[in-house]
C-alpha cells in the first residue's frame, strides 16, 4: 500500500489543513491531540516555536512558557513577554510539517557547517492561571506530568521565582538533583517568608532532596549584607571559573541527576541587554554555549533546563533575540543526541508516548 505523505499547511483547534505533495490536493483531518491533553494548565495563544506541529505522542523534549513576572523585584519589569519574543524569533526557523508522520527538526549551522539535529518537540504553549489553579499550581502540574512520563522539558520565563516551582516538581523522581545556574547574581538574599527572583535559590536550597546548587557567573558589587553563604550552595564567580574547576563539580555530581537553569544576564550585556539586572563582564555566546554542553557531555542526566529572565525592548527581525534562541537550539540537540542513562527515572527512560 502506499504510504502517502502531506504536508500541514495550517492548523486550529480541531482540524490539520493538509496538502497531498504527491497530487497537489488537499484536505483536513482531526487534530485534538495538543488541546485535549495540556489546556487545564497551558495555552497557545501563538504558533508553536519554529512552527513545530507534533501529529503524534512521542516528542524528543517538551517545551513550554511562563509568561509571568511576580516574582520580580523590578517594578517595570517585562519578564513574562519573553517566552512570546522567543517564539517569534523561532519563526525565522519555520519547520516544514508533514503528516500523518512529524520529522524531526533539523537545522544547519552556517559557522560550523553542522546539522543540528534537535529531534521530535513538542510545544504545549505559555503556562496559565485556569480554574482553580494558581500559575505556580499549573507550574507545577506541567513539569510534574513531564516527569512522570520521562519527557526531558525545557521552560521559557518568566522571572526566575518560577524555577522554584519546576525545581520543586522533581521531588518525584526519588533522587538527589544538583542545579546548575548560570546567572549574574546568587539570588539567595531577601526576605525568607517571600519567595522572589532575588532569593529563590535559598528556597530551593532547602527543598530536602536538592544535593547541590552551582552557581556560575556571579560577578559585580554587593553589600556585605547581601552576601549570603549555604552549606549546599557552591558558588563560581566569573572571575574566577574556568574549565578545569566546572569539570571538578560535574565529576563530584557525576551519579546525580541534573537540572540546569540559565538566567540571561550572565551574559555580558554588550551581547544581550535585554534583562532587567543587567553586569558588565558577562560571559560570551560561546562560553555559555560550551559551559552547557560541558554538563551535558560530562554527566548526561539532565532532566530539564530553563531560560529566564529575557525582556522587551530588542527587535526579533534584526536578530537581538538571536543567542537566546541558539541556547535553546543548543539544548534541544544536546537532549536528542544524549539518551538518558539508566535509572534517572523510575523506570528506564525510553521514546515512549505519553500516559495520561
Amino acid at each position: 500500500m502506499e504510504h502517502r505523505r502531506y504536508e500541514i499547511v495550517n492548523q486550529n483547534s480541531e482540524y490539520l489543513f493538509l496538502r497531498d505533495i504527491s497530487n497537489n490536493t488537499y484536505c483536513k483531518v482531526d487534530y485534538t491531540y495538543s488541546d485535549e491533553h495540556w489546556q487545564a494548565w497551558s495555552i497557545h495563544e501563538d504558533k508553536p516555536f519554529f512552527n513545530y506541529i507534533l501529529v503524534d505522542d512521542k516528542p524528543d523534549t517538551v517545551i513550554f512558557g511562563v509568561p509571568f513576572k511576580n516574582g520580580s523585584r523590578a517594578s517595570t519589569s517585562t519578564a513574562d513577554k519573553f517566552p512570546t519574543i522567543l517564539r517569534q524569533a523561532s519563526y525565522k526557523l519555520l519547520h516544514p510539517n508533514q503528516y500523518p508522520d512529524s520529522i524531526p527538526l533539523n537545522l544547519f549551522h552556517l559557522d560550523t557547517s553542522k546539522l543540528i539535529e534537535c529531534g521530535k518537540i513538542m510545544d504545549v504553549g505559555n503556562v496559565t492561571m485556569n480554574g482553580n489553579l494558581s500559575e505556580r499550581e499549573s507550574i507545577s502540574q506541567v513539569t510534574s506530568y513531564c516527569v512522570k512520563n520521562s519527557l526531558p522539558f525545557i521552560c521559557v520565563g518568566g522571572d526566575h521565582s518560577y524555577t522554584f516551582d519546576v525545581v520543586a516538581s522533581l521531588e518525584l523522581l526519588n533522587k538527589p538533583i544538583v542545579l546548575w545556574v548560570l546567572d549574574a547574581h546568587n539570588d539567595l538574599y531577601g526576605n525568607e517568608s517571600h519567595l522572589d527572583h532575588g532569593n529563590v535559590f535559598s528556597h530551593i536550597a532547602n527543598l530536602p532532596f536538592i544535593k547541590a546548587i552551582v552557581q556560575v557567573g556571579s560577578r559585580g558589587y554587593r553589600t556585605v549584607g547581601q552576601i549570603v553563604e549555604h552549606p549546599k550552595v557552591i558558588q563560581i564567580p566569573k572571575a574566577q571559573f574556568s574549565s578545569e574547576l566546572m569539570k571538578h563539580w560535574l565529576q563530584e555530581f557525576s551519579d546525580y541527576a541534573n537540572y540546569i537553569s540559565i538566567d540571561l544576564d550572565c551574559l555580558d550585556p554588550q551581547l544581550f541587554p535585554y534583562v532587567d539586572f543587567g553586569v558588565p563582564g558577562g560571559f560570551s555566546r560561546a562560553e555559555l554555549l560550551s559551559i552547557v554542553d560541558m554538563i551535558f557531555n560530562e554527566n548526561g542526566q539532565v532532566v530539564g533546563v530553563d531560560i529566564v529572565e529575557g525582556t522587551e525592548g530588542g527587535s526579533v527581525m534584526k536578530g537581538d533575540y538571536d543567542i537566546p534562541l541558539e541556547i535553546l537550539l543548543s539544548i534541544l540537540n544536546q537532549f536528542f543526541i544524549h539518551p538518558k542513562k539508566e535509572g534517572l527515572y523510575k523506570s528506564d527512560y525510553s521514546r515512549k508516548g505519553i500516559e495520561f
